[in-house]
């Protein structure tokens, strides 16, 4: 037999992460009795492979790796080849696995991932970054990467790809969206304390943050409850008369879980009007009246009895629900208004008056 033709037009019709696929042609008369070796060298040992058609999909091959192909025709069941024709290329490389977040902060984010394939010491990774129809590129030499300059509490696509050969190869990128944390809100204020109600506000800065909701914590001992709001204020209903709390404003991202660092402020709600006020005794030159509370722990509390003769105007203090007010004037109209007052504190509960003469 004579020797065939060597073949000709070998071209890769795929490269993938494990495999490849040729195709080529020979010209021969004798052509349709051929059949074909590959031989596939990847440094040493080499394998061949067999086809009845000029074409072959090579597979088990090792990711991101540099192989040669060459084919030989040949006749007389294969005992009788021609010369050889070949071709190299790189399979891609794998895409990365598990891509995470392992930290989400306002401007950065930290990724991590992992590589499998053989050759990755060699690898580089680059980082695609898209907000929007913004996109930028970084490059990491290992399994992580911090991504910094980001805009607070945004929406924001990574992509990660394996890169090798000089940057001439990427494997398949792998993508995770995420949104980082807004901003902390600022001015957080007291609008108004009532007996049962509170009103915040506060402020935010952030370019995204007309998407931003709000969390508010309100604290009292335990449990905790959560409210929410669309705006930068806030109306808390509910609450206990006297009673201290705690409230936490945090802002929520567009998705509804990713919260900014919490601003608290703390405050006690006015104790409630006194009730029952009532004259005990009236004399020439003092007067001895009482009352009763009902919201709070009436031991937190002390007690200040406003007391008013005209355009005369003084105050006294008591520790208990009655008081003697003396060095009154005889014969004379006098007012006086009881003040529930939390104790250590500025926060007094509505007067409650009442009127007579000595």
């Amino acid at each position: 037999f004579t020797g065939p033709s060597p073949v000709h037009d070998l071209k890769v019709e795929y490269v993938g992460v494990t495999s490849a696929s040729l195709t080529w042609a020979v010209n021969d008369a004798a052509s349709s009795s051929y059949t074909y070796r590959i031989e596939v060298v990847n440094a040493s040992p080499e394998r061949n492979l067999t086809s009845n058609v000029t074409k072959a999909e090579i597979t088990e091959l090792i990711p991101g790796t540099m192989y040669n192909f060459t084919v030989f025709a040949a006749v007389n069941d294969g005992q009788t080849e021609g010369e050889g024709v070949s071709i190299s290329l790189y399979t891609k490389l794998s895409p990365v696995l598990d891509l995470k977040a392992e930290y989400v902060g306002v401007t950065s984010v930290n990724l991590i991932w992992v590589m499998n394939d053989t050759d990755s010491s060699s690898y580089t990774y680059r980082i695609e970054i898209v907000n929007g129809t913004s996109e930028r590129n970084l490059t990491s030499n290992v399994t992580k990467a911090e991504i910094t300059e980001l805009i607070p509490g945004t929406m924001y696509n990574f992509r990660v790809f394996a890169v090798a050969n000089d940057g001439q190869m990427e494997g398949e990128g792998v993508s995770i969206s995420l949104y980082t944390r807004p901003s902390p809100v600022h001015d957080l204020k007291v609008e108004y304390v009532g007996v049962t109600s509170a009103s915040l506000t506060w402020a935010v800065n952030d370019t995204a943050s007309n998407s931003y909701t709000y969390r508010i914590e309100v604290v009292n001992g335990a449990p905790e409850r959560n409210l929410t709001s669309d705006v930068t204020k806030a109306e808390i209903t509910e609450l206990i008369p006297g009673t201290m709390y705690n409230f936490t404003v945090f802002a929520v991202a567009n998705d509804g879980q990713t919260e900014g660092e919490g601003v608290s402020t703390s405050l006690y709600t006015r104790p409630s009007p006194v009730h029952d006020l009532k004259v005990e005794y009236v004399g020439m030159t003092s007067v001895n009246i009482t009352w009763a509370v009902s919201n709070g722990d009436p031991s937190s509390y002390t007690y200040r009895i406003e007391v008013v003769n005209g355009t005369s105007e003084r105050n006294l203090t008591s520790n208990v629900t009655e008081a003697e007010i003396t060095e009154l004037i005889p014969g004379t109209m006098y007012n006086f208004t009881v003040f529930a007052v939390l104790n250590d504190s500025q926060v007094e509960g509505e007067g409650v008056s009442t009127s007579l003469y000595t």
